[in-house]
C-alpha cells in the first residue's frame, strides 16, 4: 500500500519512542523499587565498603560509580577524585547530583554503557551486577570504558553463604529480590571476571566468620581488578 503524500509512517515513528518508553518504565519501576524497600539514604555495609573502596581507588582519579543511586556510598570517595554518577533511577540520580554536585548520567546500562571507549581510570560497581542480565556482556563493556590498566572495584551479595544454602534445604528461595537475576558464589564471580581482568583481591566486608572462608561465610563478595 502506497504512503499518501506529506504523511508519516508510523511505524518508524513507534520505533524511535521505544527506547525512551522502555528506560522510562525500567526507571520507575527502580524508583519504587528503591523507595518501596527503603533503599534511599543507606547502603549495604556503608562504612567497610566505602572505606576499602576509597583505599583501592587512590586520589586523583576519574572514577565511575556505576549504579549509584542516591550517592550514599559515593560522597565517600569523591574528596580528591573525578567522579561520574551513574544510574537509572532518575530521581535518586538527581538527589545525588543535587547533594554531591558532581557529574551524573541518567542511562540504561544492562545492556551497552553509553560511555566512550578508555575514558575512566576506575570503575566502581557496588551491588550492581547481580541486577544486570548478561554479566558477560557487562564485564567486557567495563573493560572498554577503562583506561589501560584501569581499576574495576565491585561487590556483589554471596548468595551461597552458609545459612542461604542451609535456607535452600528448607524449601526456601535463595534469593527473595525480584531485581536479582544473579546468584553469585566465588566461582562464578571469579568466572566471569577473569575474562577482562586480573584479579588483585576477593574478599567480604560481611560475616563474622568469613575470615574463616570467603565462599561459606562471606555475607557479600568484594572485589578490586586490573584491566589485562
Amino acid at each position: 500500500m502506497e504512503e499518501r503524500e506529506g504523511a508519516s509512517p508510523s511505524k518508524p515513528e513507534v520505533e524511535s519512542e521505544k527506547p525512551d518508553r522502555d528506560i522510562r518504565i525500567l526507571a520507575d519501576f527502580y524508583s519504587k523499587h528503591h523507595l518501596s524497600g527503603n533503599r534511599r539514604n543507606q547502603s549495604v555495609s556503608e562504612e567497610k565498603r566505602s572505606q576499602l573502596f576509597k583505599k583501592w581507588m587512590g586520589e586523583n582519579k576519574k572514577v565511575l560509580d556505576m549504579g549509584c543511586r542516591d550517592g550514599i556510598l559515593t560522597r565517600h570517595f569523591i574528596e580528591k577524585n573525578e567522579v561520574t554518577g551513574l544510574d537509572i533511577d532518575k530521581q535518586a540520580l538527581e538527589a545525588c547530583r543535587e547533594n554531591l554536585k558532581i557529574e551524573t548520567k541518567w542511562a540504561d546500562f544492562s545492556l551497552q554503557i553509553p560511555i566512550p571507549t578508555s575514558s575512566f581510570d576506575v570503575v566502581v560497581a557496588g551491588e550492581v551486577i547481580e541486577h544486570l542480565p548478561y554479566p558477560e556482556i557487562t564485564i567486557a563493556e567495563i573493560s572498554r570504558i577503562l583506561k589501560p590498566e584501569g581499576l574495576f572495584i565491585g561487590s556483589v551479595p554471596n548468595s551461597y553463604h552458609l545459612k542461604n544454602r542451609l535456607r535452600v534445604l528448607k524449601g526456601r528461595l535463595i534469593d527473595y529480590d525480584q531485581t536479582h537475576l544473579r546468584a553469585y558464589n566465588v566461582m562464578l564471580l571469579r568466572q566471569y571476571l577473569e575474562k577482562e581482568f586480573v584479579i588483585e583481591e576477593l574478599t567480604s566486608c560481611r560475616g563474622k566468620s568469613a575470615f574463616l572462608s570467603v565462599a561459606w561465610f562471606g555475607r557479600d563478595l568484594v572485589w578490586r581488578c586490573r584491566k589485562k
